[in-house]
C-alpha cells in the first residue's frame, strides 16, 4: 500500500513539474517586431538610446516598433529595451528619402568582414551588428543602447563615419540634457564657483584637503575657489566626490581689482571650436608633492579653444611655476594612502 502511494505521488509530482516547465517556457519573452527608418544615403554608426523621458515618444506601425533614426545617426527614445528572442525577418530596415519613400535594406551580416578585393568591390548596402549594450556615460547613470553599422563592406572596412556611444551622446540631437530626468537619483558634482584673475590665461591647479592651505570659502553654502595670480591654489577645501564633464553647477568668472566678476560661459570640447574664452578641467587626480605623500588636485585651463588644444599655455604641476619652489610644509596633512 505504501509502495503504490509513493508511485502515485511520484506520478503527480512528475506531471506537476512538467506543467510548470511548460508554463515557464511559454513565458519566455519575445521581442516586438521592429522597423528601422534610416535617412537615405546614411553610412556609419547607428545608435538607439532607450528609456529616456525626454526622448522621442514611442511609434508603432501595427504591432511593430518604429525607430525613426535622425540624420545624426543617434535616436534617443522613451521606449524601453526590446529584449528577448526575435526572428530576423521581424526586423526590417529601410532607407527613407525626403518624401518618405522607403527602400528595403535586406543584407545583414554578423561575421567578420575580411579586407579582400571582392569585399571592396561589393556595392550592396549591408547592416552589421544590432547588439544591446549598457554603458555609464556619466557618473552613476547607466543607459541601455542598441548599435548597428550601415554601409558597403568597403565603408565598414574603412570605418567610415564610425563613432562610439560616448561620442554619440555628444551629438546635437542628444546633448546630454535628457540624463537629468533619465537618472534622477544619480550623484552630481558638488556646486562650485571659480574666481580667476582678470586676463589670466593658461593652466591653473587646485590642491585640496591641505590643513595649512587657504581656508575654504563659501557663498550661500557653495564653495568658492579664488585662484591666485600664480595659478596654484592650495586649499583646505575638500574636492568633489563626483566628477563629470562640464557640470552645470560649476561657474567660472574673471575678477578685476575691484572685485567685479565677468562670467566665462565657454567650455572647451574636443568636438568643436568655441569662439572666445573657454574653460577646461580634468578629473580629480593625485600627485606626490613630497616623498610618500599623495595629495588630491585638479587641473584646469582657460584660454581660446586653440590655445587649450595645443597646450600653448600649459605648465606642469611639478615645474618652476608649480610646486618646485613652494614650501612643501604646506602639504603636511593633505596626504592619503592608496
Amino acid at each position: 500500500m505504501k509502495s503504490s502511494f509513493n508511485v502515485h505521488f511520484l506520478k503527480v509530482l512528475f506531471i506537476s513539474l512538467t506543467i510548470a516547465l511548460l508554463s515557464a517556457c511559454t513565458e519566455i519573452r519575445k521581442s516586438e517586431p521592429a522597423i528601422y527608418l534610416i535617412p537615405e544615403g546614411y553610412v556609419g554608426s547607428l545608435y538607439i538610446i532607450f528609456n529616456a523621458p525626454n526622448g522621442q515618444p514611442p511609434k508603432y506601425e501595427g504591432n511593430s516598433r518604429v525607430y525613426d533614426i535622425p540624420p545624426s545617426g543617434v535616436l534617443v527614445t522613451q521606449m524601453d529595451v526590446n529584449e528577448g528572442r526575435i526572428e530576423s525577418n521581424k526586423l526590417r530596415f529601410y532607407y527613407v528619402d525626403k518624401i518618405g519613400d522607403r527602400t528595403p535594406i535586406t543584407e545583414r551580416i554578423t561575421s567578420t568582414i575580411h579586407d579582400t578585393p571582392e569585399n571592396r568591390k561589393d556595392k550592396k548596402i549591408i547592416i552589421f551588428g544590432g547588439g544591446l549594450g549598457e554603458v555609464e556615460p556619466i557618473n552613476n547613470c547607466q543607459i541601455n543602447d542598441q548599435s548597428f553599422v550601415i554601409g558597403r563592406k568597403s565603408d565598414l572596412l574603412d570605418s567610415k563615419n564610425m563613432f562610439d556611444i560616448f561620442d554619440a551622446i555628444k551629438l546635437k540631437n542628444s546633448d546630454g540634457k535628457f540624463f537629468d530626468n533619465m537618472c534622477p537619483d544619480r550623484k552630481r558634482a558638488s556646486p562650485a564657483v571659480y574666481l580667476i584673475p582678470e586676463n589670466y590665461k593658461g593652466t591653473f591647479y587646485i590642491v585640496y584637503n591641505a590643513p595649512k592651505g587657504t581656508p575654504a570659502k563659501y557663498e550661500n553654502g557653495v564653495p568658492v575657489f579664488a585662484i591666485p595670480p600664480s595659478g596654484m591654489l592650495v586649499t583646505q577645501a575638500k574636492s568633489s566626490a563626483v566628477w563629470e564633464e562640464n557640470p552645470p553647477n560649476w561657474h567660472f568668472y574673471y575678477v578685476n581689482n575691484e572685485g567685479d566678476r565677468t562670467p566665462i560661459e565657454g567650455r572647451w570640447s574636443s568636438d568643436n571650436v568655441t569662439e572666445g574664452l573657454v574653460t577646461f578641467h580634468t578629473s580629480v587626480g593625485a600627485f606626490e608633492p613630497t616623498k610618500g605623500c599623495n595629495a588630491r588636485f585638479q587641473e584646469f585651463a582657460i584660454g581660446t579653444s586653440e590655445e587649450i588644444t595645443k597646450n600653448t599655455l600649459y605648465f606642469d604641476i611639478y615645474g618652476e611655476k608649480g610646486i618646485k619652489n613652494m614650501d612643501k610644509s604646506i602639504f603636511k596633512g593633505a596626504c592619503f594612502l592608496y
